[in-house]
């Protein structure tokens, strides 16, 4: 088949997702705005920047049209309803397919703040053919916004490679290059900013000390905004833990594997949420998540079972879930066993990217 994608190639997802159809014989063209060697597929750069206005960025309209005329793909498929989206929808190719990621829907993280969002995102969404939602929350929003429910199917966005993110991985290179001592690790690699509520966890790191002095916090800056990311080592410094905080720039997604093994608690509190790709990974390697208590994760994290869950403008309860965690070896064993079997249930990458195989070829058959 020649499949079409819109979509970022900056995120791993968007980059797992294609190289897969790739690796199975198909001819692949993603539209992007960021380049990437993806072995196998072909890119042409589109133009996508944030600041623009969204008038301007749906000139890509043109840019799109040309490249399937000229590529005559069989399916046509934007990963993220907003811009990606509109632009795959006003191409008006058939079939279309759009796979929503969760901020491009959810309404208290924007997605329907502005003209476009209220008017094109659900047009996008209602002219797909296909509604691809990787958990039963986002499904039921698509469904909201007047799309039929035979026409949407959860796939997992892209799911998890079990064969490398799995517990018992060597990560002592990793503490070392991170100048971490033998103590516990808790992992926070959520965008550090208001939404995931950085602060909140910083402000725990002084009652988690107090009982567990040898902790360390590992928190990513990738994707954050600078002067959240200055405000937050501030933060740091003012409460007296900037020595416990242990700041990466970037992360490799093929690193990722050993950060979440040297973790033995992943910490994600947002406010709003899709069904994070970095909660499945850091389950199948058996790190124990802490995590805000949202209807988005029905169905995969059960309090007490694989996970906890907190009140996330609450450092105090953030602080006693991590030392529960970090002071009983049983409860966290059990959570973690747990945590890896859930996601060997639902959310295998392969698994995953046969099912969108067999939908695009019965696309394709009805085209």
């Amino acid at each position: 088949m020649r499949l079409c994608y819109v979509a970022d190639l900056k995120s791993s997802h968007t980059v797992r997702w294609v190289s897969y159809f790739a690796r199975r014989g198909h001819s692949v063209l993603v539209l992007s705005p960021a380049s990437a060697r993806v072995p196998g597929v072909r890119v042409r750069k589109i133009f996508r920047t944030p600041t623009l206005p969204k008038l301007i960025q749906l000139l890509n309209v043109f840019p799109v049209v040309c490249a399937v005329a000229s590529f005559r793909p069989h399916v046509l498929h934007a990963h993220y309803a907003r811009i990606y989206g509109w632009l795959a929808a006003l191409a008006f190719f058939k079939p279309l397919v759009v796979t929503v990621w969760g901020g491009d829907i959810l309404e208290d993280q924007g997605a329907f703040s502005d003209f476009f969002g209220r008017t094109l995102t659900p047009y996008a969404l209602r002219r797909a053919d296909l509604v691809t939602a990787h958990s039963g929350y986002l499904r039921d929003k698509v469904v909201a916004l007047g799309v039929r429910r035979t026409a949407v199917e959860m796939v997992g966005c892209p799911g998890v490679d079990r064969s490398t993110f799995k517990p018992g991985l060597d990560t002592r290179a990793l503490r070392r290059e991170l100048r971490l001592a033998d103590g516990p690790v808790v992992f926070c690699p959520r965008i550090i900013g208001p939404l995931y509520n950085t602060e909140t966890i910083v402000r725990a790191i002084p009652e988690i000390l107090c009982e567990v002095p040898d902790a360390r916090f590992v928190f990513s800056e990738h994707m954050g905004d600078g002067l959240h990311i200055a405000a937050v080592k501030n933060l740091a410094a003012e409460l007296g833990v900037a020595d416990a905080a242990v700041f990466v720039q970037s992360i490799p997604h093929d690193l990722m594997p050993s950060y979440f093994n040297l973790a033995r608690v992943l910490v994600s509190i947002p406010d709003s949420d899709g069904m994070p790709q970095s909660l499945l990974e850091a389950m199948a390697c058996g790190t124990v998540p802490v995590v805000s208590d949202l209807p988005q994760y029905e169905g995969v994290v059960r309090d007490g079972v694989n996970a906890l869950t907190v009140d996330r403008k609450d450092p105090s309860s953030l602080a006693k879930a991590v030392i529960r965690l970090l002071k009983d070896d049983g409860l966290r064993a059990g959570l973690s066993r747990a945590a890896a079997e859930t996601t060997a249930e639902g959310a295998d990458y392969e698994v995953e990217m046969a099912k969108m195989e067999r939908l695009y070829l019965s696309l394709a058959d009805r085209r």
